[in-house]
């Protein structure tokens, strides 16, 4: 029987609750693949299904400190849990993460994606590997013996399936998510009303920062796309450690301001023909800026040409006549006289702050020549606003 075949199998077995079967074809899958953690670890969670405590706990650590030797410290964080888990007298895993961190200072890195097949063929002693051609984990970095340590009995394991809904837009939140095992998906609703997936997330990385920065409902779904174990910090947590290191709170408000740019590239319109891999070099092209409540953001009458995307709050339109309406996060304004070169047909007043991403003529014109549907979907939103206009203006007399 082929891998593939052999880990369908398996998991039809998993799903159906035959773990002892389970177990079986996960072990020979493991044998012909003793490099796949991830197997592995599947072989260790049906020992613990099957009441083989021992043998997990024996098959956990193997896999922990295989994947903290080669510098993938979330993930052997996320499996000493599961061991702690089953018996709490077992320290082999955290006193080798403590000594690791020590040992490396404050320069150690930590990755944020294992490959896939879990262990690093680069050749190098344990101490250096970590330091290899992997990304840092920011929020773990800098922490080290003792202060990873209580850091790490700080966090909560807690587990998804895959499909399950780990939170919804609108459900309110005060943790911090950070992947140990497996990949979860972020889904936003555009504005012309369609369910978009606008990041997907590895073990290493961390989501729910928007919600847990601003304490407002999430914006945004997630949904493990995998069987996932999460680290979970929750607000009390996070405030006492940012005490003891600031930078982790600057860290969650970098990955924060990136989030929201992936969120508003997902549901804005004119970036919909554009493949997502290109959509963040070509918001480098924006240049930000910040209004406070009442600031008038463009005036009616002015001979100017910016284009503006809302990135966050809402504005007001206006002529001198009526207010024409309201605009919030993913919209976008000023493409009347950026297209047409005429002075601006209405009044735009910032309603709370707001942070808007601007382009200049020059620049939308050269994003245009690279991708048609930009300047095709302004041109259409420019028509509807006209007849929008009218409509509204004849209303109000």
């Amino acid at each position: 029987m082929s891998l593939e075949a052999l880990k369908k199998k398996a998991k039809q077995a998993l799903m159906a609750g035959k773990y002892e079967n389970a177990l079986k074809l996960y072990t020979e899958i493991h044998k012909k693949d003793e490099k796949d953690l991830r197997i592995f670890t599947k072989v260790a969670e049906m020992r613990e299904k099957t009441g083989d405590s021992k043998g997990a706990i024996r098959a956990y650590t193997a896999i922990a400190k295989a994947y903290a030797d080669d510098g993938f410290v979330v993930q052997a964080i996320a499996i000493n849990k599961l061991i702690l888990r089953l018996d709490p007298e077992q320290t082999e895993i955290k006193e080798k993460l403590r000594d690791l961190s020590t040992e490396r200072g404050d320069d150690w890195a930590i990755s944020t994606i294992a490959p896939h097949g879990a262990t690093s063929d680069i050749q190098a002693s344990p101490t250096d590997k970590a330091k290899l051609s992997f990304e840092r984990t920011p929020l773990l970095s800098g922490l080290a013996g003792k202060e990873l340590d209580d850091f790490i009995e700080s966090l909560e394991l807690k587990e998804y399936a895959a499909g399950d809904v780990i939170y919804e837009a609108n459900e309110i939140s005060d943790a911090l998510f950070l992947i140990g095992m497996g990949a979860v998906r972020l889904e936003t609703r555009g504005i012309r009303g369609s369910q978009q997936v606008f990041s997907r997330l590895g073990e290493g990385d961390f989501f729910g920062e928007l919600s847990f920065m601003n304490k407002e409902p999430h914006q945004n779904s997630a949904i493990a796309e995998s069987d996932v174990s999460l680290l979970i910090i929750h607000r009390k947590v996070f405030d006492e450690w940012v005490k003891k290191h600031p930078s982790i709170h600057d860290t969650v408000e970098d990955f924060y301001r990136r989030r929201v740019l992936a969120r508003i590239l997902a549901i804005t319109p004119i970036f919909e023909g554009i493949p997502q891999d290109a959509r963040i070099p070509l918001a480098q092209q924006f240049s930000l800026s910040f209004y406070h409540d009442g600031d008038v953001i463009i005036k009616e009458g002015d001979v100017e040409s910016t284009f503006y995307l809302i990135r966050s709050g809402k504005v007001r339109i206006s002529t001198k006549e009526v207010v024409l309406g309201t605009l919030g996060e993913g919209s976008f304004f000023g493409e009347v006289s950026m297209l047409t070169r005429k002075p601006r047909t209405a009044s735009v007043t910032a309603i709370g702050n707001v942070e808007l991403l601007t382009l200049t003529r020059e620049k939308f014109d050269a994003l245009a020549k690279d991708y048609p549907t930009v300047r095709k979907v302004v041109e259409a939103y420019l028509k509807q606003r006209v007849v929008n206009t009218i409509k509204t203006l004849k209303e109000k007399k």
